[in-house]
């Protein structure tokens, strides 16, 4: 396998026929053999001539000819009866288990409108996704750790483009948000907030308060229809004595990428409708153009800064990334132009090249380093704090003994010390119990 190919996989899943698309008449267009991790796209023929794509006044097709068959082969191959469970174990779980030991990883879901991108991602409370699903992995994992592995802070983010704007799905008053660079060749979302997890729990609540504010409408294809492309990140910082005093820490990041459906513009829908298709397609094609540059010999350039999404998913293409891509499509004949462009966007997505490696951190810019250094400074603080308290105290009690006669003075001056002592004790508290909280969320 070339260099960095590895590290950039793309799975194509076959959802099945849909209830309403079975009394339509539309045609199964398109085959799985996942033995060869092949999909066979078949063009249907119209008997006479129809004003509707893929099928005649009758509802009736005719069988396509070989020369109108058309194969791709992937990295992985899903069909109608690929459980959620198979499609985690396929295309996440060894990704995940990267995060947890220090890489980038993504996981992003492309496809047509209606063709199972957010059940691939998120899924049902009864067939939970890939998101549920890593989350307990994470956990599950960690928790199977004994302390001498070290200490780990898990937190989380989730953010929405609609329109070209970024906000904060989990701070809905932090809207239109700014792409920053970090001064090391990344990129940051300005005042995205983040959110420490203990557990997966946790996380799915986070998911579940932020998806109802996701951008959804209804289409053609779809009765709630993603108008927004999503993108929730898990950070997992793994943080460990160096050996010489310090902490070594690596952080992990898992993005969860779930994009907006591809559909062609509906000339009858209201403006508003109109208006977040033009926008999800100028972006999904920028997304395409990043593609083909990346996968075209000789290109230097890569337009990643033509659109957000492909800023923000940079790393995620061609960069420090282990990436899966999910290229979800529908069956039927009513779909196979959109499918079709689906598999080759898919086919040239393979030939794009990521290289990863283990981000060790040894700044403060790690939470985790944060928590530790304040934890430190505290804990000093609190042990001068007491040891003056003791070392005013005893001189005291020395004065007290060679100072018989002056009683009064002395006593007055153990007063003061003693609400200068009460008032340290109190400091002390809150300084252990400031410990105590920075403790509880490592």
């Amino acid at each position: 396998m070339c260099e960095g190919r590895e590290n950039f996989k793309v799975a194509v899943r076959v959802r099945p026929r849909l209830p309403n698309e079975v009394p339509s008449g539309f045609l199964q267009c398109v085959e799985a053999d996942l033995v060869h991790n092949t999909v066979v796209a078949n063009k249907p023929i119209l008997k006479k001539a129809s004003s509707r794509i893929g099928i005649d006044d009758f509802g009736e097709f005719v069988r396509p000819e070989p020369s109108q068959t058309q194969s791709f082969t992937y990295d992985v191959v899903l069909g109608k009866d690929s459980s959620q469970q198979d499609v985690f174990l396929r295309c996440a779980s060894d990704i995940v288990k990267s995060v947890i030991n220090g890489y980038n990883g993504s996981i992003i879901a492309s496809g047509q409108t209606s063709s199972g991108k957010t059940y691939t991602i998120a899924g049902t409370k009864e067939e939970p996704g890939i998101i549920p699903r890593a989350a307990q992995i994470i956990f599950s994992q960690i928790g199977s750790y004994s302390n001498p592995a070290g200490q780990y802070l898990v937190r989380t983010s989730y953010l929405q483009i609609y329109n070209e704007k970024i906000s904060d799905l989990l701070e809905p008053s932090r809207e239109n948000l700014k792409i920053r660079e970090d001064g090391c060749g990344g990129v940051f979302v300005e005042t995205l907030s983040e959110h420490v997890v203990r557990d997966a729990e946790e996380i799915m609540a986070l998911i579940k308060r932020g998806t109802r504010l996701r951008a959804t409408n209804v289409t053609r294809m779809n009765k709630e229809s993603s108008r927004s492309h999503a993108v929730f990140t898990i950070i997992i910082e793994h943080g460990k004595d160096d050996g010489h005093g310090g902490m070594a820490v690596t952080i992990g990041k898992l993005r969860l990428v779930d994009l907006a459906g591809s559909e062609r513009l509906d000339v009858d829908a209201e403006s508003k409708l109109q208006e977040e298709t033009k926008n999800i397609n100028v972006s999904l094609h920028n997304f395409t153009k990043v593609v083909t540059a990346l996968t075209t010999p000789g290109v230097k350039y890569i337009p990643y800064r033509d659109s957000k999404l492909t800023r923000i998913l940079q790393d995620c293409l061609g960069g420090n990334c282990k990436t899966t891509m999910i290229a979800t499509i529908a069956p039927t004949s009513e779909c196979y132009i959109e499918t079709i462009n689906t598999l080759k966007f898919a086919k040239r997505a393979k030939n794009i090249r990521n290289i990863a490696q283990v981000n060790e951190d040894m700044s403060e810019k790690a939470l985790i380093s944060s928590y530790q250094s304040e934890i430190k400074r505290l804990k000093l603080q609190l042990q001068e704090r007491s040891s003056g308290t003791d070392i005013d105290y005893i001189k005291l009690l020395q004065e007290r003994q060679e100072e018989q006669r002056e009683k009064e003075e002395v006593k007055t001056k153990l007063e003061m010390q003693q609400k200068l002592a009460d008032e340290a004790q109190a400091e002390k508290t809150k300084l252990i119990s400031r410990i105590r909280e920075l403790e509880d969320k490592i």
